[in-house]
């Protein structure tokens, strides 16, 4: 209104300061064709500019270190927006200067042969915000003109204005318009970007991203929108030509979930093979846009956990970890159909023939745990083993558990996921376990005795089912049930997690899907604490104690591992 009132204005000047007719026609038109090319025409080039830092090179960005060029690439072209179906119609003349580091490069230009999700790991400070946006902006050039949307989701309405302003920054006011109601921001070609906050108060509440159709989606803070991520994959169902291109920035948190999610995003394949998903990292000290002498100072300001998670996006465990050598990268393995040698019926043999399982047991009052475990040897190994010159490694093959159920249930169902899975205990003709018939053998809590919820014992009931099961520990004299000690027991675990000479002897196994096979023990190695005192697993015992998994598995290696760990103390 306010542009067609300033035409007015100006079309009345003329009209006083001229007699021809001619002439005021002719003025009329070219003022009206300029007012018209001011929204019809949009000029979207883009100069993206790859730098590196360079004390010799030219202050490019006011402020920052000096830079130097090493490429550019150039985008966009002047849009026609009244065509049928806007479209390029010409080179750009005045494009948008952009700047990005290398690490950047890769992440923006997200072309067709790489896979259509990007996660985006990274510092805090490394530019992965202004990356999304350049990205952003990439995803709309291919949409130009069908009046798609893309999704930009965030994980509170704070972080959502933070998208925004780097959107105000990064897109020139000419190419966009936004509407706050809706959380829209509209193209001048009629794509949309809509930005979502995907905080919920309550599980109860609907998902704040149902009901959208998007061809691309950008996720900001991933780490903290974990819950929403099945919703905002199927978002792209109309995506063009089923490409539904993502990108998830992320930093460092200590969250299982989070864990979880972003290991089964690394290991998602397509039928032919090829990757969903690739991970790329920035980092805080490669970026070219910030001075080296900010992180030297933030090195000696931060504690070594803080520095570790902040700037080198690093996962780091709970300030006073329990388990505080335990890592995926390490500790979570594939097991191979060839190259190991199972060990598990040596290592299990004292306690009777045709064990092929062994099981770590800790029953509850709110949850009974079992975890299922194997003993491998690298083939290369096998003969030193044999020789009594080589250790096994453990691996966690599984995990049942069952929440406030009785004593039999739970061997019920985890006898049913033993025969399923490995063929173990299967019954003969009679209904019964053969002694001489591959079998598990359970150690459990030794101090389980005196629980009598079903009016037997629990160790009862584990025999009764054909089950071959054996306290976690005997006392001194060894004619009864002993002890384990809580933090002997921990420092085990922990030395089998990683030893001080870098040797790792315990593993959770992956599923196909990159997940664990055992998730709530790996939350529980991840998430334990001490408390103010430094002791371990002395909280109260809830609904949020996690301390029954470690205890299982405490219980299953303590009568194996503790005497050939003190064995080697006494060598050394």
């Amino acid at each position: 209104m306010i542009r067609w009132l300033a035409l007015a204005a100006l079309v009345l000047g003329v009209l006083v300061l001229t007699n021809t007719s001619w002439r005021r026609r002719q003025i009329i038109r070219d003022l009206a064709a300029n007012v018209e090319g001011a929204d019809r025409f949009v000029d979207v080039g883009v100069v993206l500019r790859v730098v590196v830092q360079d004390v010799n090179g030219a202050e490019l960005i006011e402020g920052k270190p000096k830079l130097r060029v090493i490429r550019e690439h150039r985008f966009g072209g002047i849009v026609d927006t009244k065509l049928a179906q806007p479209d390029i119609i010409g080179p750009s003349q005045t494009p948008k200067i952009w700047h990005c580091s290398e690490e950047q490069e890769r992440i923006i230009l997200h072309p067709d042969s790489e896979p259509l999700g990007q996660l985006v790991y990274g510092s805090e400070g490394a530019g992965k915000t202004t990356a999304a946006v350049m990205w952003t902006y990439l995803r709309w050039l291919e949409l130009l003109g069908e009046r798609r949307e893309i999704g930009c989701t965030a994980p509170t309405q704070t972080r959502i204005e933070t998208v925004l302003r780097e959107f105000c920054l990064q897109f020139s006011p000419a190419w966009f318009r936004y509407q706050s109601s809706t959380g829209t921001i509209t193209l001048c070609d009629g794509t949309r970007v809509r930005l979502v906050s995907t905080y919920r108060q309550s599980k109860a509440q609907g998902s704040p991203v149902q009901g959208f159709n998007w061809s691309a989606c950008v996720r900001d803070e991933g780490q903290d929108q974990v819950d929403v991520h099945e919703d905002i994959e199927s978002r792209g169902r109309s995506a063009k030509d089923g490409k539904y291109k993502q990108l998830i920035t992320a930093t460092a948190k200590d969250d299982p979930t989070w864990r979880t999610l972003r290991d089964q995003l690394d290991a998602a394949k397509r039928k032919d093979g090829a990757s969903l998903w690739i991970r790329r990292t920035l980092f805080g000290r490669a970026s070219p846009f910030i001075d080296p002498t900010f992180w030297d100072s933030k090195e000696k300001t931060m504690s070594r956990r803080e520095y570790d998670r902040r700037v080198l996006a690093k996962d780091v465990g709970p300030e006073r970890a329990t388990y505080p050598d335990w890592n995926r990268e390490q500790n979570l393995i594939t097991v191979p159909e060839i190259g190991w040698t199972d060990v598990t019926a040596a290592e299990l043999r004292a306690n009777g023939p045709a064990n092929n399982l062994l099981v770590g047991h800790d029953p509850g009052t709110l949850w009974d745990v079992s975890l299922p475990m194997r003993a491998f040897v690298k083939n290369q190994h096998y003969q030193a083993y044999t020789r009594g010159k080589h250790r096994p490694f453990w691996v966690v093959v599984g995990e049942v558990n069952t929440e406030q159920s009785t004593t039999e249930t739970h061997i019920a169902k985890f006898l049913g996921h033993v025969r399923k899975e490995w063929g173990l205990n299967l019954l003969n003709s009679s209904g019964k376990t053969s002694p001489d018939a591959p079998q598990i053998l359970v150690r459990a809590d030794p101090s389980s005795e005196a629980e009598n919820r079903t009016h037997k014992s629990i160790y009862t009931q584990w025999a009764n089912a054909g089950v071959r099961i054996k306290p976690a520990a005997w006392n001194a004299t060894n004619t009864g049930h002993g002890k384990v000690p809580r933090e002997a027991g921990v420092e085990v675990i922990n030395t089998l997690i990683r030893n001080a000479a870098g040797e790792t002897r315990l593993y959770v196994a992956r599923k196909p899907d990159g997940s664990p096979v055992a998730p709530k023990l790996v939350a529980a190695l991840e998430s334990s604490e001490r408390d103010s005192d430094g002791k371990a697993e002395n909280s109260r015992k809830g609904a949020q104690d996690v301390s029954h998994w470690p205890a299982a598995l405490r219980y299953a290696l303590w009568a194996i591992e503790r005497p050939r760990l003190k064995l080697l103390q006494e060598e050394s």
